[in-house]
Parts: C-alpha cells; sequence; structure tokens
C-alpha cells in the first residue's frame, strides 16, 4: 500500500532525478494509473501537480489483496 497515492490525469513522459551515470531517468505514465507521490516532493513537480489528483480516499484503495490471483481456478 502506498503512503500517497495519486492518480495521473493525463497522459505524460516523466523525468527526474538523473542516475548515477548522469542518465536522466525517464518514463511514460498512462492516465489513470496510479502512482505514490509526496505532496511537495520532486517527484510531483516531474509528474506536474496539476496532473495529479487529489490524494485517493481510503474507501477506494481497495484492499492488499486485490491483486491476488490464489482464488481464481484453472
Amino acid at each position: 500500500m502506498s503512503q500517497f497515492p495519486r492518480r495521473v490525469l493525463t497522459d505524460t513522459d516523466v523525468s527526474w532525478d538523473p542516475h548515477a551515470n548522469g542518465a536522466e531517468r525517464a518514463t511514460f505514465a498512462r492516465h489513470g494509473t496510479v502512482v505514490d507521490v509526496e505532496p511537495g516532493s520532486a517527484l510531483e513537480a516531474a509528474y506536474g501537480s496539476g496532473n495529479l489528483s487529489a490524494v485517493i480516499p481510503v474507501a477506494q484503495r481497495g484492499q492488499g489483496d486485490d491483486l491476488s490471483r490464489a482464488a481464481q481456478s484453472n
């Protein structure tokens, strides 16, 4: 469970903090993706604070077992 879950509002390329070898870290984030981004952080600036939703309410976060496939049968 992330501490600061936020939803990406529009597709965006995210670039931040150069790697130790000097290469820029970059990734593509599709709209609707849930990310763990602390408010006021450099990572929030990389996503664009206006491109992240408000914190997702606890009631909408789901349970830790949501991604488990243990209950599925073949």
